[in-house]
């Protein structure tokens, strides 16, 4: 996202999507080798098992301790696939989060997903909606980093509109 581009929001029902993960705790700065290191887990298995029809990369953040680089953050890092796998040592039969969600697309560099992040928290805040869980949904891959698309989810507590 570049200064002065405008961030489409919305709300939307989202169903559960079974997931092969796995559950890290990383620091905020480690954010990125973490995401890449747990990647490498799960596909070592799903290639293992000849897994076919697997779908996008997803990280669910469950819990952080705050915003700055030493803050620690409770991740599941994995694949979609297309039913539920057998889990396997520490590659987990997941699902991401479901019900109403609060999303955007951020198209860019990974590192600037923070400004999407911060733009669907002031959104759903001025909208009085309070967010349990947030996750990502990587697109295909892309040397052109401006041509990254991501989706981003915040789920909306209960109780919330």
């Amino acid at each position: 996202m570049s200064a002065g581009e405008t961030i489409d929001i919305a709300l939307c029902d989202v169903a559960p999507t079974p997931l092969a993960a796995v559950r890290r705790t990383t620091r905020r700065a480690d954010l990125g080798r973490t995401i890449v290191s747990s990647l490498d887990v799960v596909y070592a298995l799903l290639r293992a098992r000849g897994a076919e029809g697997l779908g996008q990369n997803v990280v669910v953040y469950r819990a952080a301790t705050g915003w700055s680089a030493d803050d620690t953050l409770d991740i599941e890092v994995g694949v979609q696939t297309p039913s539920p796998i057998e889990p396997d040592g520490e590659v987990l039969a997941l699902a991401s989060p479901s019900g109403r969600a609060a999303t955007a697309i951020h198209i860019g560099p990974y590192q600037t997903i923070p400004v999407t992040n911060q733009a669907i928290r002031r959104w759903m805040t001025e909208r009085g909606l309070r967010w349990s869980v947030d996750w990502e949904v990587y697109g295909d891959w892309s040397d052109d980093a401006a041509k990254l698309a991501t989706k981003i989810f915040f789920l909306v507590q209960e109780g919330d509109a």
